[in-house]
């Protein structure tokens, strides 16, 4: 599916709103990466969940799956918010074959701008400066769902919620939030 040249400058401002929100939610309320893209999503397109069900559900992504490493949790937060909303059970999803190659193009993609999905060889490589960081991988993995999303599902851009996308959480206001016993996200 191509999207009309008219929506192209909308899907580009959410395309990167939405990098910048899951970088800022990753980075301020220190949740992991998985946590904030599929939090981001959830929110901007208005996926059902609330927003703390959101967060539980990348919650065993973190660090490669529970720190074990394995699938950057940026990749698996954004394979999660391909699945909200494209999943082949939804009356607005695509059949299954096609799902499954949008998911598979996202991880190709994913690879291709970061060299790896693998979470260790990420974290190595981030650390040895030939990589991205862990907040820069959040921002990517958003962005390129996002963009599979519009794609394939283009009316979901009037659904996207600007609000939220410009909006930036400090971190010493979470911090403050913290301490005085707020919950997160």
């Amino acid at each position: 599916m191509k999207e009309k040249k008219a929506d192209a400058p909308r899907h580009q401002e959410l395309i990167a709103l939405a990098g910048e929100r899951a970088a800022n939610l990753y980075d301020a309320k220190k949740i992991c990466c998985a946590e904030a893209v599929i939090l981001t999503l959830n929110e901007t397109f208005a996926g059902g969940l609330a927003p703390e069900m959101a967060v539980r559900l990348g919650a065993g992504f973190c660090g490669g799956m529970g720190g074990a490493g394995c699938s950057c949790g940026a990749l698996t937060g954004a394979e999660m918010a391909l699945g909200l909303y494209l999943a082949p059970n939804l009356p607005e999803g695509l059949a299954q074959k096609p799902f499954r190659a949008v998911s598979k193009e996202l991880h190709d993609r994913f690879k291709e701008r970061y060299t790896a999905t693998c979470c260790r060889k990420l974290l190595k490589l981030g650390k040895e400066k030939q990589g991205a960081s862990c907040k820069e991988l959040t921002r990517g993995g958003a962005e390129l769902v996002t963009e599979l999303l519009l794609a394939h599902r283009p009316e979901l851009a009037d659904k996207g919620d600007m609000d939220f996308l410009r909006q930036r959480d400090s971190k010493l206001l979470q911090l403050v939030k913290r301490l005085f016993g707020r919950k997160k996200a």
